[in-house]
């Protein structure tokens, strides 16, 4: 072995042991989110997962990926264990920031979509998803991210409902949706997650990014009221 080779060998070992930290650190920041620490592991164990190179992400392939039998565990934690997503994400989105941040961050907003078998899936829809590819049954979210040159993490989500779905009570009753979810355009969508990005404990952005559906007056002025740019 060459002492180039050395070398490439020892900063791999060195990049995989900060890797084991990093991850350590932030599983301890959000362990106090989980009402039973079998909850807790499954998390640590599904995450770790879904970091691996996996052709499709689903509860079977990271299942597979970490030596379950089968997906079970970790469909109980989606749909049925305790535990305090949103502060998981705050959390998790506060932890990525500080370790991205050089100064000259970015806030961005965009969709994405889930294709669906049915309208059962709450928010689910005949409509528009650029991810993939047209008008197609689906759930579509609106995402904002934070970026640098040192990489990218989500910051915040909300689901898209559409009129239709929004105002149909026996629908929102049947899949608990609260009350206070109701109809927003994504524009205003994008405007709300802004507003809470920077409030109190502000993520350090210089400004604010959104394609073409992200460039009207609405959300301009918002963005002119909490001193954030916009680009369309």
């Amino acid at each position: 072995m060459t002492q180039d080779q050395n070398e490439t060998a020892a900063s791999t070992t060195i990049d995989h042991e900060g890797h084991g930290i990093a991850f350590g650190s932030l599983l301890a920041s959000v362990a106090d989110c989980f009402a039973r620490s079998e909850t807790r592991e499954t998390f640590a164990r599904m995450t770790r997962g879904m970091l691996m190179e996996l052709e499709d992400v689903n509860c079977w392939s990271p299942a597979e990926a970490i030596g379950e039998r089968g997906p079970h565990r970790l469909h109980h934690l989606l749909s049925r264990a305790v535990w305090d997503e949103q502060a998981v994400l705050d959390r998790t989105a506060a932890w990525a920031v500080d370790l991205l941040d050089d100064g000259d961050g970015v806030l961005i907003a965009v969709e994405t979509g889930d294709a669906k078998s049915s309208t059962g899936a709450v928010g689910a829809a005949r409509q528009y998803s650029g991810s993939i590819g047209g008008v197609d049954l689906c759930q579509v979210a609106v995402h904002l991210t934070f970026a640098t040159p040192r990489g990218h993490c989500l910051a915040d989500r909300r689901l898209y409902f559409t009129r239709e779905w929004a105002g149909d009570e026996e629908r929102r009753e049947l899949t608990d949706v609260p009350d206070e979810l109701c109809f927003a355009t994504k524009p205003q969508l994008a405007a709300d997650m802004l507003r809470a990005a920077v409030g109190p404990g502000a993520i350090p952005a210089s400004f604010f990014l959104g394609d073409e559906v992200y460039g009207g007056r609405e959300l301009r002025g918002a963005c002119r009221e909490l001193g954030a740019w916009a680009t369309s």
